[in-house]
């Protein structure tokens, strides 16, 4: 049995940010039932990869991974009879988690206020660019613009030799999406910790932008503390003391923003005679002439592996790590240790092996009991045999293009 297996969630979600918070109350045992278009279905199926590269409707990895321990029903909500079907599924759920733009939920009569009539218990997280209020609450948006106009994508990266050439960049694959919906899902099981004490559902409204703005750390401190706005211009950060390099085998990453640190780090180097310099003795002096030093320890590291600067470092107490590639990760032995890796068998996809969980829970495991859905994989348990339609119903709906 899961930690949330009494919960029912209803999924009405598309690509990342709803299916992934989705995902997190599946897999932790919450029987969550995904509602998508007859036909096309959720428009991450479109999107790969694919195995062998080959596009197909119940292949997508990325489709694949986010919807995992679900449920799938399709069902045209825009139709009379899809909307009642709707309805029907909400009276009986604890959850709706929705990612669709405030204009088109109020005009399905899908808004919160509406629901709550029909279910008080109900906890709707709603996930949008913008949130629910103010003069962008209607706005389309991507992960693309969620980083811009949070202000994040602005430190990215941090400092550049010349900001005209170099713009601000968005963080890699869909870290807002992905953010936003593990946001929702804490948000969503707090208000749940607070229905089970008050008999009473509420709505979560989730700002991705707000998400984002929230991560800026030490550069809103700046703004909203001193009213300075940090430029991007290489070394105007003072942030000497760090080195992502390049040796003979990869990249390596080293912090010895301290004197004991750099102390020991200058022993890992072979003690060179330019580390003797009075421009490098002090943490000052360090900070203040660190592109001059990381120019030398980067020359040092070119004739060395990964493994052999990262195993010196470690035996001097010098923090310092690998810079792994994605497969690099995959075959890390510690992840392998911590059974991070698991296989999932899916009847299109087949057999293929899904990133896990990065926690444990000792009494209520996390695990993955089935794959994704396939498109309308569970009408008939779902339509049938649990709010009562027959078979000759649920072919009527077909034809008719409920379902």
């Amino acid at each position: 049995m899961g930690a949330l297996s009494s919960l029912k969630v209803v999924e009405w979600s598309e690509f990342i940010s709803g299916p992934y918070c989705g995902k997190l109350l599946a897999d932790l045992g919450a029987e969550v039932i995904k509602v998508e278009k007859p036909g096309c279905g959720d428009k991450t199926r479109s999107y790969g990869p694919f195995p062998q590269d080959m596009p197909h409707q119940e292949k997508s990895g990325l489709f694949l991974y986010l919807n995992t321990n679900k449920l799938g029903v399709s069902l045209n909500i825009r139709s009379v009879t899809g909307a009642e079907i709707f309805k029907e599924l909400l009276t009986e759920s604890d959850i709706l988690i929705e990612n669709h733009s405030p204009h088109e939920v109020e005009e399905l009569g899908f808004d919160y206020e509406t629901l709550k009539k029909l279910n008080p218990r109900l906890v709707m997280a709603s996930i949008t660019p913008f949130g629910q209020t103010g003069p962008y609450r209607d706005y389309k948006a991507c992960n693309l613009t969620s980083f811009h106009a949070s202000g994040l994508a602005y430190l990215n990266p941090p400092e550049v030799d010349d900001i005209e050439q170099e713009p601000p960049l968005r963080g890699p694959a869909h870290q807002g999406d992905l953010a936003a919906g593990l946001n929702a899902a804490i948000a969503t099981m707090s208000a749940i910790f607070s229905c089970h004490a008050t008999g009473l559902g509420q709505h979560v409204d989730l700002s991705e932008q707000e998400v984002l703005a929230s991560m800026i750390r030490r550069n809103l401190a700046g703004v909203t503390y001193e009213g300075i706005t940090m430029t991007r211009v290489k070394g105007s950060q003072s942030r000497g003391g760090s080195v992502m390099g390049h040796c003979k085998d990869g990249y390596f990453f080293m912090l010895c923003n301290t004197d004991k640190f750099w102390a020991n780090w200058v022993e890992v180097m072979g003690n060179p005679d330019w580390a003797a310099s009075e421009l490098f003795q002090t943490t000052i002096s360090r900070r203040e002439n660190w592109d001059a030093a990381k120019m030398m320890i980067e020359e040092w590291a070119r004739e060395q592996t990964v493994d052999e600067i990262v195993r010196a470092a470690q035996a001097k107490r010098v923090p310092c790590t690998p810079v792994n590639t994605v497969r690099e990760s995959a075959n890390s032995e510690l992840l392998a240790d911590r059974n991070y890796f698991i296989e999932v068998h899916h009847k299109e996809a087949g057999k293929l092996t899904y990133p896990g969980a990065p926690y444990k829970l000792s009494k209520t495991p996390w695990h993955v009991e089935r794959s994704a859905p396939l498109l309308g994989e569970h009408n008939e348990e779902v339509f049938c045999r649990r709010l009562g339609y027959t078979r000759q119903d649920l072919l009527i709906m077909r034809a008719e293009g409920v379902v």
